[in-house]
């Protein structure tokens, strides 16, 4: 079967508005209430490995679940898979924020809205994926990338930089709720997508639990005959093992640095402008196929040395320009590898395959968080994550230096 959609012929068309901006809505109320509930969990327990815990959950979602979720994506309404999937999760939010401001709110509730937020996110994100090369002209699709997630950065900036004066002025209770009603207006407004109504071509709608496993296997035997793929995404999902479990022990590490609650806040709202940024020169200036490696090798070198040196570094001034250098280069050799494998995947199976990078990637991520936690809770929160910028240096030059990857950039 073949795809039956036509190619937008310009970027700002309907359907990508329609799906940058449902995104975007969700995010702000997403990066709110993670700073509300994150504090909330630290004060509640005093325990650096529970909010590795709680922040590992979507990532273990997505190790787990992704790969199912890659295979609704290229079988079923991609509109109705996003827009579903906020509904649910704006519903979950406001029930969790009725406890909250009832003061009833409990730490494993915390957990359970969060296991819920997981297996939404598994179906959502594949989704997304394989919907925005549908909704982006041919040779757009880096473009398009860069303005969504730069679109969310600035969001990111703006919630870190007033998360905590939100907390402080308008309560925990207040942000869950808001978090809630910002996933359901962006449910509302997602249902007006028109592109991504009909199953990919190759993906039958055969609703049989074999038929469904086979298309999974089929998905991952598509990605095993790709050359050189599989190993640029084990070697991605290395880096996330050594390094990404710095972001859910973030809070407690700028406290061990001498930050303050808004401090803090200002500390990922500097990563934010600064991926923003990186993100921006991408959008705004393409980078040539011939330049490709070279500019990916040259960001990598740069982010090692700067976020080593951010996390051997003391006081709110000296960790936050380091690390807000490391995050600009990180935005730019991050945007390499998702618009290349898409580039190099039969349509049919782009819900299937960016599922399992996607997966891969993220159970790096949740592994480390995991780690980061508990080692942090023994060692410190800044030990650790000195330690672990050192190891994540090993697999970023192996990431950079696999021929594959060169050919991969060169030919897309």
């Amino acid at each position: 079967m073949k795809n039956n959609q036509t190619a937008p012929a310009r970027l700002w068309n309907r359907d990508f508005l329609l799906l940058w901006q449902g995104v975007a809505e969700s995010k702000l109320g997403s990066v709110l209430y993670a700073i509300g509930i994150g504090v909330w969990v630290y004060d509640q327990t005093d325990s650096a490995a529970l909010m590795g815990l709680m922040t590992s959950f979507g990532y273990f979602g997505a190790l787990v679940l992704q790969p199912l979720g890659g295979v609704l994506a290229d079988r079923c309404r991609k509109r109705t898979l996003i827009a579903g999937s906020d509904l649910v999760c704006g519903i979950v939010m406001l029930a969790l924020g009725a406890l909250a401001w009832q003061g009833k709110m409990q730490v494993w509730q915390v957990l359970a809205v969060a296991a819920v937020s997981a297996v939404c996110a598994s179906v959502l994100q594949p989704a997304v994926n394989s919907l925005l090369p549908q909704v982006v002209p041919a040779g757009e699709l880096m473009r398009g990338m860069s303005l969504i997630n730069g679109t969310l950065n600035a969001l990111q900036m703006l919630g870190n930089a007033a998360g905590g004066f939100f907390v402080a002025f308008f309560g925990v209770p207040a942000l869950i709720v808001f978090n809630g009603l910002t996933f359901l207006f962006s449910s509302c407004t997602e249902w007006f997508i028109r592109t991504g109504r009909t199953p990919a071509g190759g993906a039958q709608a055969n609703g049989a639990p074999g038929a469904f496993w086979g298309e999974l296997i089929g998905g991952v035997r598509y990605l095993r005959g790709q050359p050189g793929v599989a190993r640029i995404v084990l070697a991605g999902a290395a880096v996330n093992l050594a390094s990404a479990g710095f972001t859910g022990i973030v809070y407690v590490w700028c406290l061990e640095k001498g930050m303050t609650v808004p401090q803090y806040g200002l500390f990922l709202s500097a990563e934010s402008a600064a991926m923003l940024a990186g993100l921006a020169v991408l959008a705004v200036r393409p980078i040539p196929a011939r330049r490709r490696w070279g500019t990916l090798a040259a960001a990598v070198a740069a982010q090692s040395v700067l976020y080593i040196a951010a996390m051997a570094a003391r006081g709110f001034w000296a960790c936050t320009l380091l690390y807000a250098g490391d995050a600009f280069f990180n935005a730019i050799s991050n945007s390499f590898m998702f618009p290349a494998v898409t580039a190099a995947t039969d349509p049919a199976y782009h819900g299937r395959v960016l599922s399992l990078l996607t997966a891969l990637c993220g159970g790096g991520v949740a592994l480390s968080m995991l780690a980061y936690g508990a080692l942090a809770d023994v060692f410190g929160a800044a030990a650790v994550s000195l330690a672990g910028a050192v190891l994540s240096a090993v697999p970023y030059e192996v990431f950079v230096l696999d021929p594959d990857m060169r050919r991969l950039l060169r030919s897309t």
